[in-house]
């Protein structure tokens, strides 16, 4: 819906699928550990020193 900046795309997917495919998500269904994922790698990107909320706010998870 938003732009979002380039590198913030890839470090983003690096994050989702690292948090998605980890062990801790075993026995969770598929929509939980997509929506927990989302959130460690949005986590993450907040985190970092001079992120404002204009590059992240737009990483929703929609659907179940």
């Amino acid at each position: 819906m938003w732009e979002m900046v380039d590198i913030d795309g890839r470090e983003l997917a690096e994050n989702f699928y690292k948090s998605m495919f980890s062990r801790n998500g075993e026995g969770v269904g598929y929509h939980l550990r997509s929506a927990r994922a989302l959130r460690d790698a949005t986590r993450k990107m907040r985190r970092k020193k001079g992120m404002t909320l204009e590059r992240w706010v737009n990483f929703v998870h929609y659907g179940a």
